[in-house]
């Protein structure tokens, strides 16, 4: 499975519709979202769906029809038989079969006297066209979770959400700080003449990249002793430099 739960998103899109057919056993039905409808989600970005977007994961992802997004209500769903789903030209068609249960047949009074209408869809994004030029996405491959009878719309609440749906992915990540605690203690043992293990040579190596650590070895001999550089290194420059040349006489010359 491709799921992430952690990265699902929610929408209502403003075209989407429900209603109710037949009254002594009534269904569900309308579209959850439509295709090639360009949609303003939270000011941030335009986002449309292309057809094709739902096609896999209606065949095969275990998805409920709820009540506001509320996992206690389900109304229905598609393993069960109880929820259809379908791309077509419009878009994402649903079909319900509701629960016979006090809470859903509120829901349904409610429908039909207009108090409720909309439906919204959470969905992670597999695959997307972005456009960060014109801040626009279209998407072309979701998973879908669920689709919801909706009291109101599910955009984003704040603009951290709404920016993270919509973001370069590809951007490097931003260098961890600097372990300042750990950097002093080593420089504090190289200042003391204190040989340095073979991780704290590494950790060094991560501010003085020029500094090589070679591999360690592991043999039954005594490791040869540490190279001693001549008395007449005229190497000269600020303390990092001092502290470089130190620690690279610590390191074990290699055959």
């Amino acid at each position: 499975m491709y799921i992430k739960q952690d990265e699902m998103e929610r929408r209502c899109l403003p075209t989407a519709e429900i209603r109710l057919d037949g009254e002594t056993a009534p269904k569900i039905t309308g579209y959850a979202a439509v295709f090639d409808v360009w949609a303003d989600i939270g000011g941030w970005f335009r986002e449309k769906i292309k057809r094709g977007a739902f096609a896999k994961t209606i065949k095969e992802a275990d998805i409920r029809a709820l009540m506001n997004h509320n996992e206690n209500y389900v109304l229905g769903r598609n393993k069960a038989g109880t929820l259809k789903l379908r791309e077509d030209d419009k878009g994402l068609a649903v079909e319900i079969d509701p629960v016979p249960a006090t809470w859903a047949d509120d829901l349904l009074k409610s429908m039909r006297r207009g108090d409720v209408n909309q439906m919204s869809f959470g969905f992670q994004v597999n695959k997307a066209e972005n456009d960060y030029d014109k801040d626009e996405r279209i998407l072309t491959d979701v998973t879908l979770f669920d689709v919801s009878i909706v009291t109101f719309p599910a955009y984003p609440t704040t603009s951290a959400q709404v920016r993270s749906a919509f973001q370069k992915h590809d951007s490097p990540p931003p260098p961890e700080p600097p372990k300042w605690e750990e950097l002093d203690r080593i420089t504090n043992k190289i200042k003391a003449g204190e040989p340095l293990t073979e991780e704290e040579l590494r950790v060094i190596t991560t501010y003085i990249p020029s500094l090589t650590v070679p591999p360690a070895k592991h043999t039954e001999t005594p490791p040869e002793p540490p190279a001693k550089h001549s008395t007449d290194d005229t190497r000269k420059g600020d303390k990092w430099t001092e502290l470089y040349i130190k620690a690279e006489m610590q390191i074990p010359t290699t055959n």
